[in-house]
C-alpha cells in the first residue's frame, strides 16, 4: 500500500502540471494495467477522474480565496478552456465556478479530499474473507470479447448478452463460465480493458464468427468466494487489493484474473457464490 500512496502523493504534487495515467502509474512502481485495476477498486473512481475531481476541488477553494480570473485558473488546473472547466465544475459541483464565488458557501459542495490510509481502513474490520490458494491447470476458454474504460462496465448486461451465443461454442469442457479481465491500451493517457465472457474448450478448432480464444496458464490462484449480488462486487474487490494483498504472504502475479460462474448462477439469488481467481506468486524472503 505504501507504493500505492506514492501514486497520490504524486498527483498531489503535480495538479498543476500535464499528468498521463502512466506517470501515474509509474509513481508506485505498478504497471498502468494493474494500477488502473487497483485503483478503481480501492478509490471508486478511475484515476483519470480522482485527478479530475482532485483538481476541482482545488480550484473551488482557491475560488473563494484569492483573486484569480476564471480562464487562468482553468489553465493553471490543467483544463484546455474557460467553458471545459465550468462544465467540468458543474457537473461535479451543480453549480458553475461564477455563481460559487458569488454565493461563497462552501458547504454546499462535495469535496473530493485527497485518498489517504484512514479510508481503507474500515475494510480490516469490516470484512475478513480468507482466500483459498490453488493451483489451476491450463484452461483454453472461447468467448465474446468486450472493450471498456474505467467506468462503464455493466457485468450483468454483458453476460445477458452472451447467454444465447454459449450454445454455439463446440468442443465445450463442463459448465462453468469465464469473466477474464485483460488489458488494452486506449490512448496515451489512458488504459481501458477487455472482459471476456467465456465458456471452457478442449480444443480451439471451429471458433464462432467473432468470438475470441484465450488460454489462461497453468497458474497460482487467490480464489475468493463472494456471496451476494454483483453489483456489490466492488467491496469484494476492494478488500483483496486494498486489505487482503497488501497483509498476505503474496504479490500479484501480471496476468488475468478472473471470475468463475457455475452452472444456473442467479444474480437474485442470495445464496449464490461467484468466485474470484487473482494470480498471485509467494513472496521470496530476503535474507
Amino acid at each position: 500500500m505504501q507504493r500505492f500512496f506514492q501514486s497520490i502523493d504524486y498527483v498531489e504534487q503535480h495538479l498543476y502540471q500535464p499528468v498521463s495515467i502512466h506517470d501515474m502509474a509509474s509513481a508506485s512502481n505498478y504497471s498502468t494495467y494493474h494500477f488502473s485495476r487497483i485503483f478503481k477498486s480501492l478509490v471508486g473512481d478511475s484515476p483519470k477522474e480522482y485527478l479530475r475531481k482532485r483538481r476541482l476541488t482545488v480550484a473551488a477553494v482557491r475560488l473563494l480565496k484569492e483573486d484569480i480570473g476564471l480562464l487562468d485558473l482553468a489553465l493553471e488546473c490543467q483544463f484546455e478552456s474557460q467553458e471545459a472547466f465550468t462544465r467540468a465544475f458543474k457537473q461535479l459541483f451543480s453549480v458553475t465556478p461564477g455563481q460559487y464565488r458569488r454565493h461563497a458557501d462552501p458547504f454546499r459542495l462535495i469535496y473530493k479530499d485527497q485518498f489517504s490510509p484512514h479510508m481503507l481502513q474500515h475494510l480490516q474490520d469490516r470484512l475478513s474473507m480468507q482466500p483459498t490458494i490453488i493451483s489451476r491447470p491450463e484452461t483454453k476458454t472461447i468467448g465474446i470479447a468486450k472493450r471498456y474504460s474505467n467506468d462503464d462496465l455493466d457485468l450483468k448486461v454483458l453476460w445477458s448478452a452472451f447467454r444465447p451465443y454459449k450454445d454455439s461454442i463446440k468442443n465445450r469442457v463442463g459448465n462453468d463460465a469465464f469473466g477474464i479481465y485483460e488489458e488494452y491500451t486506449e490512448s496515451q493517457d489512458s488504459t481501458g480493458f477487455t472482459y471476456v465472457c467465456s465458456v471452457a474448450v478442449s480444443s480451439f478448432e471451429d471458433i464462432p464468427e467473432g468470438m475470441v480464444a484465450r488460454t489462461l496458464d497453468a497458474q497460482l490462484y487467490a480464489r475468493f468466494d463472494h456471496k451476494g449480488p454483483i453489483a456489490q462486487l466492488n467491496d469484494t474487490l476492494k478488500y483483496i487489493w486494498g486489505s487482503w494483498l497488501p497483509k498476505s504472504a503474496y504479490e500479484y502475479v501480471e496476468k488475468p484474473d478472473f471470475e468463475l460462474y457455475s452452472q444456473g448462477f442467479n444474480d437474485s439469488d442470495p445464496g449464490n457464490i461467484l468466485q474470484i481467481f487473482i494470480p498471485i506468486r509467494k513472496i521470496e524472503k530476503h535474507h
